[in-house]
């Protein structure tokens, strides 16, 4: 006499398609989270800029050169000044950037391209506002060359 209503017939049992649902929504749940949003997107950026300019400032102190970061359409470039001219830096940590589409930087006051670095590590001072997708955040830097994220 046979001990189950199915007899002989093979299938799952609750417990696993319960178990495999669960593994399932981990697994998605862990994919949604590492897709960048647009804050996330806008905080990288912001926090990247913030540390890139910093970094040129201590270059600027260490190689005794004025450098600076000059804005661009869709992102920046680092540059240093050779005594005539100011030439584009294509070394890393301080090759050009290129922001996600759709995101803008730019310097307030307006008109500013160009934020520059003495030897000294002093700064024109300025306010960069990265925009994306409604959202905003600021990178202050001062006369003395510090370096802040803002809000």
């Amino acid at each position: 006499m046979p001990i189950s209503v199915t007899g002989n017939e093979r299938g799952f049992t609750l417990i696993e398609l319960i178990v495999v649902l669960a593994i399932v929504a981990v697994g998605a749940t862990a994919v949604m989270l590492s897709l960048p949003g647009p804050e996330r997107a806008l905080r990288d950026s912001s926090e990247r800029l913030a540390a890139q300019a910093a970094a040129l400032r201590d270059e600027a102190v260490m190689s005794s050169r004025p450098m600076a970061i000059r804005l661009q359409p869709g992102g920046y470039r680092f540059e240093r000044f050779d005594g005539a001219a100011w030439v584009a830096e294509t070394d890393k940590p301080f090759r050009a950037v290129e922001l996600p589409e759709g995101m803008t930087v730019v310097a307030v006051p307006s008109g500013e391209q160009r934020i520059r670095f003495d030897t000294t590590g002093l700064a024109d001072p300025v306010i960069l506002s990265l925009g994306y997708q409604g959202l905003r955040r600021t990178v202050t830097v001062d006369a003395g060359g510090g370096v802040a994220l803002g809000g």
